[in-house]
């Protein structure tokens, strides 16, 4: 089996939870400034920072598997031909992108509040950007691209606040969680809108007929995903009509089912990255 068959994946899967992590969880802690306490605000700038140093080094390695991956083999990394080729590829400067909107990211955090979130929504914006500067995106140019940055926008925020609503939950102060969650749930609408809206329409541009999803090899795996988006939004329906309210009723049981929920949709989110690395990586688009 080729190697990189098994490491572009994994760096993939990293990355995009690298992304999350960082992008997700400033996004999370900038829509909720007046409502995080400052503890809480602090563990959100430090998921964040660990997250911003895992997904600088990772692009620097998706930069180095780039020959590796041209030559099919591990001589190929120093071999000047496959590095002159990887220099010239899309791969590369998306990577490079990546990387240098991670050490702004890493920047932003040594800086005073107010510049602070400007550079870190700079940094924020050419992570997303990054991961139209090649592969599939590319196809439709500008509008994929657009499409791409829009629809990660709202996956990066909705999946970036799971980690802190669940660290909230295992606090022994939980009294801002109902506010806290009630408003997530609004804002969420928006962005939930946008993810279905933009990866509809990504979807029927790379595909050409939304018939394929049922047909290729690469629709089934985009299918597989759609499913578990689809089961991630029943578990956020469910916290928001029923778990929420619980919260004001019963605050500990609230609490605990809460939590409960919440590891599900980890465990679900780790499940799409994985279907999305495979999908970036290992399935090619159907042609003809």
């Amino acid at each position: 089996m080729d190697l990189w068959v098994l490491i572009n994946p994994i760096l993939k899967f990293i990355l995009y939870a690298a992304i999350v992590g960082s992008v997700g969880t400033f996004l999370f802690s900038l829509h909720f400034t007046a409502q995080l306490t400052e503890q809480q605000q602090s563990y959100c700038y430090y998921l964040s920072r660990k997250s911003v140093f895992i997904g600088g080094i990772t692009s620097l390695l998706m930069i180095l598997s780039v020959p590796g991956n041209l030559g099919g083999d591990l001589r190929s990394l120093i071999d000047p031909l496959m590095l002159q080729l990887a220099i010239g590829s899309n791969s590369v400067t998306g990577y490079l992108t990546a990387a240098g909107g991670f050490v702004v990211m890493l920047v932003a955090h040594k800086l005073r509040p107010k510049a602070q979130k400007c550079t870190l929504l700079i940094g924020s914006i050419a992570v997303l950007f990054s991961l139209t500067l090649a592969g599939h995106a590319l196809l439709g140019k500008w509008l994929t691209q657009s499409l791409l940055v829009l629809h990660l926008l709202g996956i990066a925020f909705w999946l970036g606040a799971l980690l802190p609503f669940h660290w909230i939950c295992l606090q022994t102060d939980t009294t801002n969680l109902r506010a806290l969650a009630h408003r997530f749930g609004l804002v969420a609408l928006v962005y939930v809108g946008l993810i279905i809206i933009t990866g509809l329409a990504y979807a029927y541009i790379l595909l050409g007929e939304l018939s394929l999803i049922f047909t290729t090899s690469y629709g089934n795996v985009l299918l597989i995903k759609l499913f578990l988006v689809g089961a991630l939004l029943s578990l956020a329906a469910l916290n928001k009509f029923r778990i929420v309210p619980s919260l004001e009723q019963s605050p500990l049981r609230g609490v605990r089912q809460f939590k409960t929920s919440l590891q599900f949709e980890i465990a679900l989110t780790l499940i799409i990255l994985i279907a999305v690395s495979l999908l970036t990586t290992s399935f090619t688009l159907p042609t003809g």
